[in-house]
């Protein structure tokens, strides 16, 4: 049995509210690290709160990622409130639904492109230069299977977001990894949040997909059925954990199996 001490370690999670990066944030806090919890939702405060009434350490900031200097001052409130960063979980972002490419606007281009991959480079950007005064760290990118794999049902401003994402780990893995920063991305499927609506039967309803549509991307995994947000959380947890020292630049596709259709 494997088992992961972050005692005296701690990290920070964007887009942890809920879904997959509250359980992260949650995950680490089991495992011992302190965690600054970051979202542009105020619900974020209510999530921390809950780590605390469970005995876990955690502290909240509401700021939006996808602008550089949000996530300055998120790097500087981690610092001023736990004193180092040891780990960093960068999973904040929105989701896009298909539609041809003549249809794409600049607009709808740029809005997700900001929030799924700039927001990742401005969290490196600054996050890189506080794990180097710690003597390194780790970073895990929040990806998705449409990060390696394009499917007919995703649109191109999404799927360009997310493979961008994965060439942009790798990068700062070959830039870093001799200052002892490793960097590596998850690659989601089909899970569970609420940009994941089953009780939606048409249209986008509070932030889901439609019921027709999570059938689909169901049908697709041949485990046939979606993740959950602990299951995404305990692989974050892990590649974080000195179980994993050797592991940088690579991406763990965690899709039931989707990405092999």
């Amino acid at each position: 049995m494997i088992t992961i001490d972050l005692s005296d370690k701690v990290a920070l999670v964007t887009g942890a509210a809920q879904g997959i990066g509250f359980a992260t944030a949650r995950a680490f806090a089991i495992s011992g690290a302190r965690v600054l919890l970051a979202d542009v939702k105020p619900e974020v405060a209510e999530a921390a709160k809950l780590i605390v009434s469970e005995g876990g350490v955690a502290q909240h900031m509401c700021c939006d990622v996808s602008l550089s200097e949000g996530c300055r001052a998120m790097v500087e409130k981690t610092l001023s409130t736990f004193g180092r960063l040891d780990y960093a979980f960068n999973n904040a972002g929105t989701g896009s639904y298909y539609r041809p490419v003549g249809e794409v606007t600049g607009d709808a281009w740029e809005r997700v492109i900001s929030n799924n991959l700039s927001s990742v480079f401005y969290c490196i950007k600054h996050q890189v230069p506080a794990m180097l005064q710690e003597g390194g760290g780790v970073i895990v990118n929040n990806s998705s299977v449409l990060g390696v794999k394009a499917l007919p049902e995703s649109s191109v401003e999404y799927t360009a977001a997310k493979h961008g994402v994965i060439g942009l780990t790798r990068q700062v893995a070959v830039n870093h990894g001799a200052d002892g920063i490793r960097c590596v991305a998850v690659c989601p499927g089909l899970v569970d949040t609420t940009l994941v609506d089953p009780t939606s039967d048409g249209g986008i309803k509070a932030g889901g997909i439609p019921a027709a549509l999570r059938k689909r991307f169901v049908d697709r995994t041949p485990l046939g059925c979606a993740g959950t947000p602990d299951v995404i959380a305990s692989a974050v947890v892990f590649l974080c954990a000195d179980q994993s020292s050797f592991i940088n630049g690579s991406h763990l596709v965690i899709d039931g199996g989707m990405s092999q259709g």
